[in-house]
């Protein structure tokens, strides 16, 4: 996987032959294949592995921090912008985004799967604020799935390198969320 990531990541014109990744690699084509069926079970093993380390660290904040829900809505944002700090994770980010990996067999569906499994931490803490009343408007499940859709679309809006735009575009996501949820300022 570490050889495709690098072999991806440089300027390529075609899509890059396994026997390129096989030889980056150091491994045989008989190696390779006791692994994986093909090119493209290559690319969602490489899928799943970022988005299982994901969502396995977005579930580690509902189980492991104290805090009411305001708290662990802003640090399950915060996890999900962690994806832009990580030079190692977001340089994985970029190459499974793209068009070449994107076109394996089984990507919209894999890529789907791991949007539910990030969704799961969020909902569970949505479920906490209904119960308490910190989010009197939640809708745990669908309201999940908007603001998933909403952070990363703003995650693409902001730049890696840029501080302020950060903070700025997590304040963002974070304001959002709690006026959608039907929170006071009160409950943060």
């Amino acid at each position: 996987m570490d050889a495709a990531y690098r072999c991806l990541s440089e300027p390529h014109s075609r899509p890059v032959p396994v026997a390129a990744i096989l030889q980056r690699a150091g491994v045989s084509t008989r190696a390779f294949y006791r692994h994986f069926a093909s090119k493209d079970e290559l690319f969602l093993a490489m899928l799943r592995t970022e988005t299982d380390a994901l969502a396995e660290r977005l579930d580690r904040i509902v189980e492991d921090l104290p805090g009411n829900p305001a708290h662990l809505l802003e640090a399950w944002i915060e996890g999900m912008f962690g994806l832009v700090y990580d030079d190692r994770i977001r340089a994985h980010f970029t190459v499974i985004d793209s068009e070449e990996v994107r076109a394996a067999k089984g990507y919209r569906e894999t890529r789907e799967q791991a949007h539910a499994d990030r969704e799961r931490s969020l909902a569970e803490i949505l479920r906490r604020g209904c119960r308490d009343g910190s989010f009197p408007l939640a809708k745990p499940e669908s309201d999940a799935v908007a603001i998933n859709a909403f952070i990363s679309r703003v995650m693409l809006t902001v730049r890696y390198d840029d501080p302020q735009g950060m903070r700025r575009a997590k304040a963002t996501v974070l304001e959002f969320a709690l006026r959608a949820l039907g929170a006071t300022p009160a409950g943060r």
